[in-house]
């Protein structure tokens, strides 16, 4: 397989108008690249760049798949307000993926993708940073710190491991105590008692908003955003063709940045993408009658909040079905409810709900990558809850592999071909 490299001035088709998608469009054009973005929506409509909770937060480098996952998994399974939800019905569809996502857990491969998604996290900021002052964007983004709450003693003392790892690693936490809570988290449960502030965390104003204005910045630069849906991809010796709706367009080379559809496009080009639907619900309330001053993770519930130009965003769990299944309108009215409990002066008046779609790896490691089989194709997908968090320095690495420098050792971590 030719690594070939593409120089300025060579066409790149982007399929994907999620967050990545445009930080991907905004990235190769400020190299010099003609970019052409292709989405059925209009950017950050579609998927979950749409309404996630806007959080960045660099701090995350552990996978989802931890030590021990598989009986805490099966303790939630049984708990209607756990997290964790496998609807009996996909269940079965979705065993080879959990087989890969139970042996992530496990020694090596635990390491190997806490390596991988340090180098992103230890760029992070410093990226996401840039990409937002080369579109003008820079009030968008917030340092704050995010509070990881528990609900018990227990459940506190078991995280210390964890983060005592990511303070080595380089990312900063400290511990708050229940006078700490109370005077910066002033509107939560007063049974929260034992919390760690995350050092290395911001949060966007609104996550639709930001990509809205980089696809703004994006076009001021020459970049094309074609409204239709991509049918069918495939890469020849000397371009790859793009079949849409309305017609056939050719181009020197394509990045693959479509959430859950990837998986097709993969597979069109040879390659195998064990990615799958995770999906997250949320709410957001225009007029809370609360005041959050912190972006917030309920560390035992798999629930994060944060106060956004919108309102508060109040959201998380992961259930795993097919992404054209309906809305559970069960989990909406459960979510009402928890977040109730979690803040006791909540006013859930005009609450907009939403579902959407995360595209989920079993290492959650993102692949940015060239095709294993169609030299002209590229990656840059499977980001699940971190679209928004890796977006700025995958769009760094993918450019620099269609430039022909990515040949560091470190950049075989995302490759596709590591789940051959």
């Amino acid at each position: 397989m030719t690594n070939q490299a593409f120089p300025r001035g060579a066409s790149v088709a982007v399929i994907g108008a999620g967050i990545v998608g445009v930080a991907s469009a905004c990235e190769l054009a400020r190299r010099g690249y003609e970019v052409v973005v292709y989405d059925p929506e209009p950017p950050g409509e579609a998927g979950s760049s749409r309404a996630n909770a806007g959080h960045v937060a660099a701090s995350d480098i552990h996978p989802l798949s931890t030590p021990g996952i598989h009986w805490k998994a099966l303790k939630m399974l049984i708990n209607p307000d756990s997290p964790l939800k496998i609807p009996l019905r996909d269940s079965v569809a979705h065993i080879p993926w959990f087989w890969r996502f139970w042996r992530t857990s496990r020694g090596k491969r635990f390491e190997t993708a806490t390596r991988a998604l340090s180098y992103l996290c230890g760029s992070t900021l410093t990226d996401t940073s840039a990409m937002l002052e080369s579109a003008g964007m820079t009030g968008m983004l917030e340092h704050k710190g995010c509070a990881f709450l528990y609900d018990t003693e227990r459940s506190f003392a078991a995280s210390k491991r964890i983060w005592a790892d990511k303070n080595v690693r380089g990312f900063d936490s400290e511990e708050m105590d229940a006078g700490r809570i109370a005077s910066d988290i002033p509107s939560i449960n007063a049974k929260f008692r034992h919390a760690v502030l995350s050092c290395q965390w911001s949060q966007m104003r609104d996550p639709l908003d930001v990509v809205r204005g980089l696809a703004r910045a994006a076009q001021s630069h020459g970049v094309i955003f074609h409204r239709g849906r991509v049918n069918s991809l495939s890469g020849g010796l000397d371009s790859v063709t793009l079949e849409t709706g309305k017609g056939r367009s050719r181009h020197d080379a394509a990045i693959i940045a479509a959430g859950v559809n990837s998986v097709a496009f993969a597979e069109s080009c040879g390659d195998f993408l064990p990615m799958v639907a995770e999906r997250g619900y949320n709410l957001t309330i225009p007029a809370p009658g609360i005041e959050l001053d912190l972006p917030l993770v309920f560390a035992d519930r798999g629930i994060v909040a944060t106060h956004l130009t919108s309102g508060l965003r109040i959201g998380g769990w992961a259930e795993y079905v097919r992404p054209d299944r309906p809305a559970n309108q069960k989990y909406f009215k459960s979510m009402a409810r928890i977040s109730s409990e979690l803040f006791p002066g909540l006013n859930l008046d005009n609450a907009d709900f939403w579902m959407g779609n995360r595209p989920s790896l079993p290492d959650s490691v993102p692949v940015i990558s060239r095709s294993s089989h169609a030299h002209r194709v590229f990656y840059n997908c499977g980001h699940g809850h971190y679209g928004l968090t890796h977006a700025a320095t995958s769009a760094r690495l993918l450019c620099d592999l269609v430039a022909g420098d990515g040949n560091l050792p470190e950049y075989q971590a995302y490759s596709i071909d590591r789940f051959k």
